[in-house]
């Protein structure tokens, strides 16, 4: 049944139309006086281009229409056409919708509505406003004045309607949803509406989530403004009311971002400042980091939080650097470069991006950016600090400078990475291994495929997922379609040996792994176009894929990097593990980055054990070595010791 409002339809913005198609006959009359203008707009159901037996023409008021036999096939509605009545009859699982030729009403589901244009006749066709019609049969319609297209697309919708432990943030449409997994038949609920998202991450404690907002949907043509909201898609708050540069950050501990702003106008001029906001359910409160006129290029949380490395331009005055950054302002030099001023000609190291800390707090891994954009975009050198011998970092190679393609071990002592020069994302990308501090690489690279995305699994064992296709050049095919070569999940083990996880129809790409807080599971974005698909959940063992939500749309990214990505995944504890949920095993004392209590079980492996409080730390202390149950909660963020999931305890017992 149609909901209440649907007489608003007639009101839309856009004036777009679609033409219902009458019988194969010809009408026997056209009515007179309705004249149309012939459009050039093109329409798509996806990424599929639809075809007409007339062409769509434009009313004199500014409406667009198209045939509706054509319209009726490609979204499986049925039409029907009464010559002796001229009315058509639209009919599908979402409405029924009529139309009278001539007349500026409609009867959908029962209901009389406005049309924003009459129906008229074409040629023999009848012929209705777009976005009313598909907006009844449940699509959207996206409408780009600079192409002159229109895109049909079904809003997103959750196929699994049983609870699954994650919660999930998306794009569709350009827009922002939010999908809470653990409650069974909980539906996506749409954050934006209009401009473009980029989605930045969840909060340590999964309770929020950041993402930047533009007011166009063409990235590029608008600044990012950093915006936070509640998981259950509630209290979406805009942090600074001046755009963002660089990429905001979230601790690694608590609920605080770490990020830039730049002036608002139309030219690029950094604020040079570097600002946390601490996010809570009373509000967002601000203030500045580091306010010193210095332009920093990019940041990274140290793994206690407590910290975070900065870099720095080389100017006519100082050669490029990273500092470590405490919370009171206070700057140490982590790193410098050589070489100092702007020689014109000259191609030179210019700043450190796409900082990352490994999990133990001993390596920082950074690329090194050119003075020449063009010749950092085909790929510049990836390095490894090691803090305990910061003389000569370790070279490991060329490769892109996407934050996301390199991930640390839990343990930090192994950085995943893909090395490949040349921009083009979908040929002569690789992954490999280092492992620290020998500096020894493992190469899992294959003929003729193409590697990205790597995520290792979680706790102590040495496995890791990223994405795999076959290798193709602009020359074999044309961006997004070369990101689509048989793309599937594979699984890295720390043998040197590499296998596929997935499998699918050769026109399928799979993106974007993720693991479920056990890492028992797999979750990943099966691309059935380009540039749309649906989230699936799979067992890491084998076994069949289960579609969880479908009707997820976004971008290929910069030469089918298909980064940023537009899927993020925050894994809960298995449904039914809530606050107050029993561990039973035994305790013991470990020494590896520092003293600290685990928990062995046989369920979840090693569980890395925090007291809630004082007391419960005394408590625990009292049991070293002996079999306990601990009443508590699991958690899934970076820490200093990763060799399991955080057990954040709230009571210790003796195990009976």
């Amino acid at each position: 049944m149609v909901k209440k409002g649907l007489a608003a339809l007639g009101s839309a913005l856009i004036f777009l139309a679609v033409a219902a198609a009458a019988p194969a006959a010809p009408f026997s009359i056209e009515k007179p006086g309705e004249a149309v203008l012939e459009g050039e707009v093109r329409v798509f159901l996806g990424d599929r281009e639809l075809s007409w037996e007339i062409s769509p023409s434009f009313s004199r008021d500014g409406h667009f229409l198209v045939p509706v036999r054509d319209l009726g096939r490609a979204l499986g509605a049925e039409v029907s056409w009464d010559e002796k009545t001229q009315r058509v009859l639209v009919t599908s699982s979402q409405a029924t919708v009529g139309f009278q030729i001539g007349s500026s009403e409609a009867i959908v589901d029962g209901e009389k509505v406005t049309l924003p244009s009459p129906a008229i006749l074409k040629n023999g066709r009848a012929m209705v406003p777009l976005r009313f019609l598909t907006q009844v049969l449940g699509l959207a319609v996206n409408w780009d004045d600079r192409t002159q297209t229109a895109t049909l697309v079904a809003p997103p919708e959750r196929v699994y309607r049983e609870a699954f432990p994650a919660r999930v943030a998306f794009t569709a449409n350009n827009n922002l949803w939010l999908l809470d997994g653990s409650q069974a038949g909980a539906q996506p609920v749409q954050v934006t509406k209009g401009g473009s998202v980029q989605i930045l991450g969840w909060s340590p404690d999964g309770l929020w989530l950041a993402y930047l907002q533009r007011e166009t949907p063409e990235p590029g043509e608008s600044k990012p403004y950093l915006w936070v909201v509640k998981y259950d898609g509630s209290s979406a708050v805009q942090v600074d009311p001046r755009p963002v540069i660089g990429e905001p950050q979230w601790s690694p501990r608590d609920n605080i971002l770490a990020y830039s702003t730049q002036d608002p106008g139309l030219d690029y001029i950094p604020d040079c400042n570097l600002k946390l906001a601490t996010v809570a359910e009373e509000g967002v409160q601000v203030k500045p980091l580091l306010d010193q006129g210095l332009p920093i290029e990019d940041w990274a949380w140290a793994p206690d939080g407590q910290s975070l490395a900065i870099s720095f331009r080389r100017t006519a005055e100082e050669p490029w650097r990273i500092d470590r950054l405490n919370l009171r302002g206070e700057r140490t030099n982590l790193i410098k470069g050589m070489g100092t001023g702007n020689p014109i000609g000259e191609v030179y190291f210019s700043h450190p991006v796409g900082l990352k800390w490994s999990p133990n707090g001993r390596y920082l891994a950074y690329y090194l950016r050119y003075n020449a954009a063009s010749l950092s975009a085909d790929g510049v050198p990836l390095e490894v600090l090691d803090v305990e011998n910061p003389q000569k970092p370790l070279n490991l190679g060329i490769g892109l400078p996407y934050r996301r393609w390199s991930a640390w071990s839990p343990d930090g002592n192994k950085l995943a990475f893909i090395e490949g020069s040349g921009r083009q994302a979908t040929y002569n990308k690789r992954l490999l291994v280092v492992t620290l501090p020998e500096g020894d690489i493992t190469s899992y690279g294959q003929p003729g495929t193409v590697d990205s995305q790597p995520t290792w699994l979680p706790g102590p064992q040495e496995d890791l997922l990223f994405c795999r296709g076959t290798a193709a050049t602009v020359g074999d095919k044309g961006y997004p379609e070369a990101g689509m070569s048989y793309r599937r999940i594979w699984r890295a083990t720390g043998d040197g040996k590499a296998a596929p996880l997935t499998d699918g129809l050769p026109d399928e790409a799979d993106w974007y792994p993720s693991s479920s807080l056990d890492g028992l599971e797999l979750y990943f974005l099966r691309l059935k176009g380009s540039t749309a698909g649906s989230l699936y959940r799979q067992p890491l063992t084998g076994g069949w894929p289960e579609e969880l939500v479908r009707n997820i749309t976004g971008s290929s990214g910069y030469y089918g990097s298909y980064y940023p990505p537009n899927v993020s995944i925050y894994p809960l504890p298995p449904t039914g593990e809530a606050e107050g949920r029993s561990f039973a095993g035994r305790l013991v004392e470990s020494l590896v980055e520092g003293r600290h209590l685990e928990l062995e079980t046989e369920d979840y492996g090693i569980l890395v054990v925090i007291p809630a409080s004082p007391e419960v730390a005394a408590a625990l202390e009292g049991y070293v070595g002996q079999e306990v149950v601990i009443e508590g909660t699991l958690e899934h963020k970076p820490n200093i010791y990763m060799r399991g999931p955080l057990l954040r305890v709230l009571a210790v017992k003796p195990r009976p």
